[in-house]
Formats: C-alpha cells, sequence, structure tokens
C-alpha cells in the first residue's frame, strides 16, 4: 500500500481530484490529506472525485502547519468532517510528536468522533506516553501507524502488529534557493517500495514532489525549477530530476524562465520515453511557448509521480 502525503493547498489538492480514476484503479493508494487552510469547496469536490473512484483517503484532523494549526482537535476540521453524512471509506488521522499531550488529544478526538471512522496516527515523534497512545487510540478504531523513517522502529513493534505499519520517507531535499537545483541535476528519490514488507512493514509513503518542510509559498522566485521523478529501469530506485532556468539574475519573465526549464524537462523525457499524462502536457507547453503558472506546474509534477507509482504498484 502506498500512502502519498499532502497539504491541503489549492493545486496539491487539484492534482488528486484530476488523478482520482488512476488512483482507484485497485493499486492500494491512501492519499493522506493535512488540511492547512479552512476547508471549502476544493477539498469537498477533491474528497467527491476519491470517493467517486473508490479511493480511501486519510484527513488529518490536528494539522501541524498552516492556518488550522493545533495540538487538539481543529474545530474547522472537526465541523467540516461532521457536516459530511457518514462516508464508510474516510479515516481521519492525528499527528504525534514528542511534544503530544496523548490524553488530552484521544479525549478530544474521542469527543468528536467516538469510534466512527478508522484512525490512522501519523508519528512525527515519539510520544512520551507510547503505552496510553497504543492501549487508548485501538480502542478508537486505529487502523494505520505511519511512522517517519527517521524513528527507531523498535518503538512501534506493538502498534505495528495490529495495524497497518507504514514507513514514511521524504526523498525530496529542498533547496533554499530555486537557483541552487542547477548544479543537483538528479537526486535519490526512493527505494523503500522494493523493500518494505522484507522490514516488516504492510505499507509506504512520501511527500511526493513537495517534501515534508512547510512553506506559504506565493513569492515571486529567482529561478524556476521543476522537479520530476522517474524510474530508470523496471524494479529500480526512483530518482529525481531538477530542470532549472539558467536566466535567474532577477524576478523578471517568470514565464521564459518557466520555457527554459520545461525545455530540459522536454528533451530528457523524449530521451528517455517517459509518457505519463503530466509529461505530454509539459512538452505541449514547450511546443507551444506557454506559461501555465507555478501551480499548474507543481500539480503536473505530483500527477506525474502518482502516476509513476500507481504503474510500479499495478504490475504483476
Amino acid at each position: 500500500m502506498y500512502f502519498p502525503y499532502l497539504r491541503g493547498k489549492q493545486y496539491e489538492l487539484l492534482a488528486l481530484k484530476e488523478m482520482a480514476p488512476v488512483l482507484g484503479g485497485g493499486a492500494g493508494i491512501v492519499p493522506v490529506i493535512e488540511p492547512v487552510k479552512e476547508p471549502d469547496g476544493g477539498l469537498e469536490r477533491c474528497l467527491d472525485a476519491l470517493w467517486n473512484n473508490r479511493v480511501a483517503p486519510i484527513i488529518v484532523v490536528n494539522p501541524a502547519v498552516g492556518d488550522l494549526k493545533s495540538e487538539i482537535v481543529s474545530t474547522d476540521v472537526a465541523n467540516f468532517v461532521g457536516s459530511r453524512p457518514l462516508v464508510p471509506n474516510l479515516s481521519l488521522g492525528l499527528i504525534i510528536s514528542e511534544s503530544t499531550d496523548v490524553r488530552r488529544l484521544l479525549a478530544e478526538y474521542r469527543q468528536h468522533y467516538s469510534n466512527t471512522y478508522d484512525l490512522a496516527l501519523i508519528h512525527d515523534g515519539v510520544a512520551g506516553d507510547l503505552a496510553t497512545l497504543r492501549d487508548e487510540s485501538a480502542q478508537l478504531g486505529r487502523k494505520y501507524d505511519l511512522v517517519s523513517d527517521e524513528l527507531r522502529q523498535r518503538h512501534f513493534r506493538s502498534f505495528i502488529t495490529d495495524s497497518i505499519g507504514v514507513v514514511m520517507h521524504d526523498g525530496f531535499s529542498a533547496e533554499e534557493r530555486n537557483s541552487d537545483y542547477l548544479p543537483r541535476v538528479e537526486t535519490d528519490f526512493a527505494e523503500d517500495f522494493l523493500y518494505y514488507r522484507d522490514e516488516g512493514w504492510r505499507g509506504f509513503g512520501d511527500y511526493l514532489t513537495l517534501g515534508r518542510g512547510w512553506s506559504e509559498g506565493g513569492f515571486t522566485p529567482r529561478a524556476v525549477a521543476i522537479h520530476w521523478t522517474y524510474e530508470p529501469a523496471v524494479g529500480s530506485p526512483i530518482k529525481i530530476r531538477h530542470f532549472t532556468s539558467e536566466s535567474n539574475g532577477d524576478l523578471s519573465n517568470v514565464g521564459g524562465k518557466f520555457l527554459e526549464a520545461a525545455g530540459k524537462l522536454a528533451r530528457f523525457l523524449d530521451s528517455n520515453g517517459i509518457h505519463t499524462a503530466a509529461a505530454e502536457v509539459m512538452r505541449q507547453h514547450v511546443r507551444n511557448q506557454t506559461y501555465p503558472g507555478l501551480g499548474i506546474v507543481k500539480k503536473l509534477s505530483i500527477q506525474n509521480h502518482l502516476e509513476l507509482m500507481a504503474t510500479i504498484l499495478g504490475r504483476p
């Protein structure tokens, strides 16, 4: 099973919505959505598309970043979930860190949801009271334990014996500035999908081409960088390529910088015979010399990775 982790930004939700038919192909893909802004029609439309294609997402109810950041259950997220009819293929997620007040958080969760939905714990740190967390979350219908690969698995052995244990790996190493990707043409991205079962896990996840770090964004960049995952050969680890503009002296002509980076990407796609749906859209922008905006560029990068993972998981 594959668990892609996204924040609830506009283009991330749009990427999931448009990819719902691909994700629902029976490959066992469970998107995790951490809302970062007040839930609106974009999140609702995304969820409807996922449910209509029999994709069962996880919605985080105590976001750790963004406008809805909360150490306990976010009222906005609770109201959004509570306003919808009961959906059987929805799970709710709780982020757990070293500073989590386990008893308070689980009491809040119980007050809002009882054991109405399957529960996922997202272990970004080792809570101080693991025994209480394990036992009380089991009573609340814990189904998944998503564990950062930075943590030692031994802390969670008693959890994943009776839940679906998932190892989460951030394969995206972010740079401070987009221009810093110029010398970093290609880096390793992921190999967990090859070995996770051997290591005792039942699933694996990543943070796509977004990375685990959090940024509000919205600024005009000096350079444009397009991040693109691919599989060099069937059965090999996944790599990520960084295609970066060259004329990065000032803030002007972002569209021209995009076409510089996209031209590099199109040549790479052609030389490697890569034909995901997102790749074809990128080729079309290069042919037509059009600039779709940086939000669409991010969306296409996400969609390429989701299609790549669906293809890998769909193999016999």
